[in-house]
């Protein structure tokens, strides 16, 4: 498990620089004297401070607002770790006066920005937030405002969102307000999103503030609104767009050319019926099948600015196509459980942020863009803010066209020799052959395939892994000098790698459980076996309700036994007849003591709710709708 919660921050304690944005639900503003992860080598992130506008604040939920803070402290380590890398996270809960008025949270990694190119290279201004919106225009448009893409690039940068969305939703955490003005981009090293506006996710069901959605980016009419299911369907509304080069399009004509599986996918994922989308990980594996065919730096656009260079399988990224079979490598097999410019594209239906005209003489292009009146994040300086848009035409941004030169010969680019040598954090890989001449072949990041958790530099040492949360494997190879630890991805989800004292939970038959919060309705793990089926040995522990086999990366041998009990409100769920419990309030607690109780328990059965089993002794009682068995009425009387 991670460290525990940051603990809240007295607002009197934050020294602040200057206010970043302003929108309707409050103000962002720099934090001078705190630092996020100030243990990590590179001494850590710079904090931003988002305050809660007075109107805002009688809706906030702070018990929501403190548990999304409390989620990475209930994850693995290694979890914590990508859900931090991932999305600006809630980090911790300022107060005033003893009252919730807002939060702290990382600033954007500056890979995350990029500078508008202007006429005059002396007034290109700061850097700002690369918002995928700015993608959703024609190539004319963002190759004059400096930006760099491919195709290939677009695919990748959709298989990573999805990747992402697979794996926030595994965590229990549904995005909800999914859309460009949330999500950030980066081409180099290899194409990538970063999630900010992350007090909208809902996280296990609960949610800071009621659910918006930006307009245009709304899931179907009586949809309810921040789930797994809404999330796909503003997947597809983002891959629809993406390849249209189009703010409000809902056809998927472009994105089928493109791939027709792709076509089908948005199609499926568009549709009214929500259990019908296919989920995220379904999308990853196609898009990165699709990139895996067109060449690197194939149909690139001219300028400056984000690029992607070389192809994601050279980068560490996903990938498909043939594997690299990895020539000298050597692998250890880990133990199971081993310790004022123009704003961003806005989005009006008229064609907005297109180009308008042009004018011969200077060749000069006049770029008029409408924002949406709803928040968005905008950019000062380099720093995340809130700021709000409302309909208006911004200033026109003239460029020169850059001068016709004939295209160089590419140099071509050396084919990798290994893929250690080439993998990065967060790709993954399918691992196969033998164990002393293991193939990696790179791999989307989807159930079945292992993850590159850390890589070791400058060392061969396989046991160099052996502290790395949720290492299974560690793979070396001399002639690049580094070891990749890497953690299976399970079919059977993250709960995988839970360790005794992790809760856990999932559907009551087949399907994927995850690691989530001890709450009420969540089980908590009792113990973990690895390499064997013996269930047995779950009856002899105490409250032990159900057993689990989660599956592992080679077979039985690889498998875990988990043995597990059901998170109840309170001690009543395990009391029996006769029993003595203290009651305070609506809590019941077993002291272990008869003479310090007040009741006792008179009766007990598993039907929930049922009163007249009880008589005229007074009753509580609790049930779980996936697993209705574990639900009881407990009968007590005054002692």
């Amino acid at each position: 498990m991670s460290p525990g919660p940051a603990a809240p921050v007295e607002f009197t304690a934050l020294a602040l620089g200057r206010e970043l944005g302003r929108g309707g639900q409050g103000s962002v503003h720099q934090v001078l004297n705190k630092r996020i992860n100030e243990s990590a080598p590179d001494g850590g992130w710079e904090v931003v401070y988002k305050e809660y506008a007075p109107e805002a604040l009688p809706q906030v939920d702070a018990a929501a607002l403190a548990a999304a803070v409390a989620l990475p402290g209930r994850l693995t380590g290694e979890q914590a770790r990508w859900l931090c890398e991932k999305t600006a996270w809630p980090a911790a809960v300022v107060r005033r006066g003893g009252q919730t008025c807002g939060f702290l949270m990382r600033a954007v990694p500056d890979r995350f920005h990029f500078t508008l190119r202007t006429l005059s290279a002396d007034h290109q201004g700061p850097p700002r937030l690369a918002t995928l919106e700015y993608l959703l225009n024609e190539d004319s448009y963002v190759t004059g405002i400096g930006l760099t893409i491919t195709d290939r690039d677009r695919l990748l940068l959709l298989a990573d969102l999805a990747t992402t969305l697979d794996r926030l939703h595994r965590l229990g955490i549904a995005v909800g307000d999914l859309s460009p003005k949330n999500l950030l981009f980066t081409l180099a090293p290899r194409p990538e999103c970063f999630l900010i506006d992350c007090d909208a996710a809902r996280t296990d069901r609960a949610t800071v503030l009621p659910q918006a959605e930006t307009p245009d980016w709304q899931v179907p009419a009586g949809e309810e609104p921040g789930t797994p299911h809404s999330d796909t369907h503003k997947l597809a509304l983002l891959a629809v767009r993406l390849f249209a080069r189009d703010q409000s399009t809902t056809d998927p004509a472009a994105l089928t050319t493109i791939d027709p599986a792709l076509g089908d996918l948005a199609r499926t994922s568009l549709g009214t019926d929500p259990a019908a989308r296919p989920a995220p990980a379904a999308w990853a594996e196609q898009l990165a099948s699709a990139a895996g065919r067109l060449k690197p730096g194939g149909g690139a656009r001219t300028g400056g600015g984000l690029s992607a260079s070389g192809g994601l399988g050279a980068s560490g990224g996903p990938s498909t196509g043939n594997g690299l079979g990895v020539g000298g490598v050597a692998k250890r097999r880990v133990p199971p459980g081993r310790p004022p410019a123009p704003q961003p594209p806005g989005g009006g239906k008229g064609g907005a942020g297109k180009v308008l005209a042009a004018v011969a003489a200077a060749v000069v292009l006049l770029l008029v863009v409408v924002s949406q009146n709803n928040d968005s994040w905008s950019d000062a300086g380099g720093t995340p803010s809130r700021t709000s848009y409302s309909p208006r035409p911004v200033s026109s941004l003239p460029w020169t066209p850059p001068t016709l030169t004939p295209t160089p010969t590419p140099t071509p680019t050396p084919t990798p020799t290994s893929p250690v040598a080439t993998a990065a954090v967060g790709g993954c890989f399918h691992l196969d052959g033998a164990a002393d001449h293991p193939e990696l072949t790179p791999a989307t990041c989807v159930a079945g395939t292992f993850e590159v958790l850390r890589i070791n530099e400058g060392s061969t040492d396989l046991d160099s892994c052996a502290d790395v949360p949720g290492n299974d494997e560690s793979v070396s190879n001399k002639g690049s000098a580094r070891v990749l630890c890497l953690g299976y991805q399970s079919p059977d989800g993250d709960s995988y790698h839970a360790r005794q004292g992790d809760c856990v939970f999932g559907p009551n038959g087949p399907g994927p459980w995850s690691v989530l919060s001890c709450r009420a309705g969540n089980f908590k793990v009792l113990a973990v076996y690895h390499g064997t089926s013996d269930h047995s040995k779950c009856d002899v522990l105490p409250h032990s309700d159900r057993w689990r086999i989660v599956s592992g990366p080679s077979g039985a041998d690889r498998d875990v036994l988990q043995c597990l009990s059901m998170v109840f409100p309170d001690d009543a769920g395990y009391a029996t007849v006769n029993d003595c419990l203290l009651k305070s309030g609506s809590t019941f607690t077993n002291v272990g003591d008869c003479d310090r109780s007040n009741v006792y328990v008179s009766g007990r059965t598993s039907k929930p709710a049922d009163p007249a089993f009880c008589g005229r002794d007074a009753y509580i009682y609790w049930r779980s709708d996936q697993f209705p068995d574990l639900g009881y009425t407990v009968c007590w009387r005054w002692r």
